[in-house]
């Protein structure tokens, strides 16, 4: 039997992946079974478990794979910007990716991810890592505004955070498990709320 060229392997990878993620977007994680993400790709037991060795491995690639994506907004950021401007643009890139149906269903497989319970060493250390570089990206901004004098020195940054994260996951919840789409002026009235009180006005 021939063997199978390594990017014909990526290639079977992403399918099932693809496969996968409609599934647990259309179905949930929970009541996707492997059988399922077999039938529909059209791969045997043998076969899938050459790639996988569980649904849950397979959920934590996809997990990976949308974390990547978001590290490029702040990598993709035009450093020479204010504080200001680069949270605003920031936060307008973060919310407005809610406006595209592939993130509002990634949305809810994100939230069933993050309601397995954490009793694996595995699990618990993605969502740990998953929080801490969330929390990173936008406690950098903030800081740098405290550090450049646009914003206040007096904010509790850590607090401010946890509201920008609560409001980005909110609104995440609401396009993708609640069909409530974003708008231009929803994203533009949370950037005003933020940057109001960081700039203590």
């Amino acid at each position: 039997m021939p063997k199978i060229s390594e990017e014909k392997k990526q290639i079977k990878r992403e399918y099932i992946l693809e496969v996968a993620f409609e599934l647990f977007s259309q179905k949930g994680y929970t009541a996707t079974g492997m059988r399922d993400i077999m039938k529909v790709a059209n791969i045997s037991k043998g076969g899938i478990y050459v790639y996988f060795k569980s649904k849950t491995e397979i959920l934590l690639s996809l997990v990976e794979r949308f974390d990547s994506k978001r590290h490029y907004i702040l990598d993709q950021l035009d450093k020479s910007l204010s504080s200001h401007d680069m949270l605003s643009q920031y936060l307008r890139k973060r919310l407005g990716i809610f406006k595209q149906e592939e993130n509002c269903k990634w949305s809810r497989v994100a939230l069933e991810f993050w309601s397995l319970p954490s009793n694996t060493p595995e699990i618990a250390s993605i969502k740990d890592r998953r929080y801490r570089e969330y929390k990173d990206d936008i406690k950098y901004i903030i800081n740098r505004g405290i550090n450049c004098g646009e914003f206040r020195s007096n904010c509790d940054v850590d607090s401010v955070v946890y509201q920008i994260m609560g409001t980005i996951n909110g609104i995440g919840v609401l396009a993708g498990s609640m069909n409530r789409v974003i708008t231009d002026k929803h994203i533009q009235t949370a950037i005003d709320m933020y940057l109001y009180y960081l700039k203590g006005e």
